[in-house]
């Protein structure tokens, strides 16, 4: 068996790596409490010892009053006796007015990605951002995806727009912590930057950390 923040207690069929999109039988969730507010929501998840693994995980999800702005609030505790050291990110889908994945659509970055992946020809970097060449088809799943580099050591280049210049629209995410991994998962009805962050966690410790959203609309372009 295995734990996995934010589910519970998971058990492995068999001696096969974990594979994400795989489906494990839930063995304990942990008990689950619902905080409404005004303006947002906490969600806590208490996990006994498992293991000597424990934790208290808490989400909040807030709204700023008078901005257009949304914030995800975490917190770790760990109420184990053995250190937490994983990775956590938020799966992120944007779709901007129902627009399509395509030369519309800019994915930007404070540093220059560089990426092994292959893009088949449906999209390519230029300089401090992805571009998509064409508009990917819905026909043979089209798919853009690869894990990017670039970014440094610390929490400035945790900052990433999604913009759709037909719609004059976009999105700015930013953390407060560096990023540990990036990977971009793309296909024609959305577009989901995946920033990974690392924690490690000493017993009676608790970690903090926060994503922030930006809704923002583009200039309009200059008439000829």
């Amino acid at each position: 068996m295995f734990i996995k923040i934010g589910v519970g207690v998971l058990r492995k069929p068999d001696n096969a790596p974990y594979q994400f999109s795989r489906a494990y039988p839930i063995l304990e969730t942990g008990v689950w409490l619902i905080r409404p507010y005004a303006d947002g929501v906490d969600f806590v998840q208490e996990l006994k010892a498992v293991e000597g693994y424990g934790y208290v995980y808490t989400k909040r999800v807030r709204l700023i009053k008078g901005r257009p702005e949304l914030v995800l609030e975490h917190s770790l505790k760990n109420t184990g006796r053995r250190a937490i050291h994983t990775s956590v990110y938020n799966h992120d889908f944007y779709v901007i007015d129902g627009q399509p994945t395509g030369p519309a659509t800019s994915v930007r970055f404070p540093f220059q990605p560089h990426t092994s992946a292959d893009f088949k020809g449906l999209a390519e970097i230029r300089g401090n951002e992805v571009a998509y060449l064409r508009e990917l088809a819905s026909a043979g799943h089209e798919t853009v995806a690869g894990y990017l580099t670039g970014f440094g050591a610390t929490a400035k280049d945790y900052d990433i727009r999604v913009e759709n210049s037909r719609a004059q629209a976009g999105v700015q995410q930013t953390g407060n912590l560096p990023l540990s991994k990036l990977y971009l998962w793309s296909i024609r009805t959305t577009v989901c930057p995946e920033a990974y962050l690392a924690l490690d966690i000493e017993p009676k410790k608790t970690a903090h950390w926060r994503i922030k959203y930006r809704f923002y609309t583009l200039p309009e372009p200059a008439k000829k």
